[in-house]
């Protein structure tokens, strides 16, 4: 289970902040519907407001997308810290082995390309090596990559550029969880977080970081702290200082829009209001502003963060007063009410109360997700995947804590269960079935429908429901047949 030593804890009227405008903040991303999970406010190194949307709570894991990027940079540059790396050794130095494997002949471009280049995502390469020849060996697939321009020209997003740090503080023989857990998360007072592994057992880096909240929130306060915690300094002051300051501009075509467009850092955003940020797809957030001492941690499944960031900003962050305020007991009530409320629930399939189509129980093989089955047990639909045995229940989100199931990649504790919640349906006569993985921060839709020629079978993921992506669209054939039991 994952254990933080929290932080200290304040009213919002302590931290000069009207509760108010708290309420006012999460009435606001109601009203906008942007989907939070989890917000904490900092301010001072004191949380003022915490608040959870079930079924999200302070020691549900999460993972944090490219948040997940900040946390490589702090370890980079605490190894640079110790003497151990050099951020301008070039790649070709670091990785000769696996370029003359990957059978590469450097041009100028990889002779030239530094550790400095990779944190400042400026790597030459118009677009990052992607699919499965990618996640078989990222390590080949980046070095074989070809090039567009010189490093250190262009600014240009790319999460296996962040990957091979990880990778290249593997070759100075430094494990990037182990070592952030050494340098960082044991200082913190933090234990139980996991990050995902490569087939070589390589940390992904550029994501794959799993936390709780909290963690957010400290290290947004080392961070304001120029890398100090307490007495002690466990990230190098100019290492902070470099990594929270513009280092490359985005051109106007390349994320060169609103909080995009101000800069960008070690790993690290600037933001257009002076603040600077750490920040994952879906709206995962460690929010830094000098001016006020505060930090937004917030974890969410959104698709407009420019979105979320302005609300805090108009709401919160522009409302913070220099000096404390006077307590407001009816404001206070209002706000406890309110974060009692607090519930991030996905929708439900459709259904329409027709029963299950019987022709869609049984076994299917060779899908994209492996092989399944299905059954159904009075009205519980159970599905049985890489031997895990998950539970379904119509109109309601049956809860199911089950190991975790990563295709291509693994954590090196695969004991932490990760919950998965589900739900079916039936619409015109084909079965939906919805599975939110709480964790991961994404769904995946399954709609059976019989035919004269079997099943058609519609594997979509649909954590952004309005743009669904389709895995697997086809006719298959159900090896054998269950029959209703109960």
């Amino acid at each position: 289970m994952p254990h933080v030593t929290p932080l200290p804890r304040c009213t919002p009227a302590q931290a000069g902040l009207d509760p108010r405008r708290i309420v006012a903040m999460i009435d606001d991303y109601q009203a906008r519907g942007l989907q939070i999970h989890s917000f904490m406010l900092v301010r001072h190194g004191q949380v003022l407001c915490e608040g959870y949307y079930d079924p999200y709570t302070p020691d549900q894991l999460q993972t944090v997308f490219s948040l997940s990027k900040t946390f490589t940079s702090v370890a980079v540059g605490i190894a640079e810290g110790e003497g151990r790396i050099d951020l301008d050794e070039k790649l070709i130095d670091i990785f000769a082995e696996e370029a003359a494997a990957s059978g590469v002949k450097p041009g100028k471009e990889l002779q030239s390309l530094t550790l400095r280049h990779l944190l400042r995502m400026s790597t030459g390469q118009p677009q990052e090596p992607y699919g499965e020849n990618c996640w078989a060996d990222m390590r080949q697939a980046f070095l074989k990559e070809a090039f567009s321009e010189m490093p250190g020209q262009v600014f240009r997003y790319n999460t296996i550029a962040t990957y091979m740090l990880s990778a290249a503080l593997k070759k100075k023989g430094i494990d990037l969880e182990d070592y952030l857990q050494e340098k960082l998360l044991t200082p913190l007072g933090i234990s139980g977080t996991r990050w995902m592994r490569d087939p070589h057992d390589i940390c992904t880096g550029g994501f794959g970081f799993s936390l709780v909240p909290e963690v957010i929130a400290k290290l947004g306060v080392c961070l304001l702290n120029d890398g100090k915690w307490g007495d002690e300094q466990l990230i190098p002051r100019n290492y902070v200082a470099a990594a929270t300051r513009p280092q490359i501009y985005q051109a106007a075509d390349v994320l060169g829009y609103g909080d995009w467009n101000a800069g960008y850092g070690y790993q690290m955003w600037m933001c257009i209001n002076g603040c600077f940020r750490g920040d994952g797809m879906y709206g995962q957030l460690c929010l830094m502003d000098r001016r006020t001492d505060t930090v937004l941690a917030m974890t969410a499944l959104l698709q407009d963060m420019g979105n979320e960031m302005q609300v805090y900003y108009n709401n919160v962050l522009n409302a913070y007063q220099p000096d404390p305020l006077p307590e407001d007991e009816a404001a206070m009530a209002e706000l406890t009410a309110r974060l009692a409320t607090l519930s991030a629930y996905r929708s439900l399939p459709e259904d329409d109360g027709a029963p299950i189509p019987a022709a869609v129980l049984g076994r299917y093989e060779n899908l994209p997700v492996g092989d399944i089955t299905l059954a159904l047990e009075d009205d519980t639909l159970v599905l049985t995947r890489q031997g895990n045995v998950l539970k379904a229940t119509r109109g309601a989100w049956h809860r199911n804590d089950v190991p975790p199931m990563i295709d291509g990649l693994h954590y090196r504790d695969m004991t932490t269960t990760s919950p998965i919640v589900m739900a079916w349906g039936v619409k015109d006569g084909a079965l939906i079935l919805r599975h939110f993985e709480i964790e991961g921060m994404e769904e995946v839709t399954l709609t059976f429908k019989p035919t004269d020629d079997g099943v058609n079978l519609l594997l979509q993921e649909t954590t952004n429901p309005e743009h669904p992506g389709t895995w697997y669209h086809e006719t298959v054939k159900v090896k054998y047949a269950y029959k209703k039991s109960g």
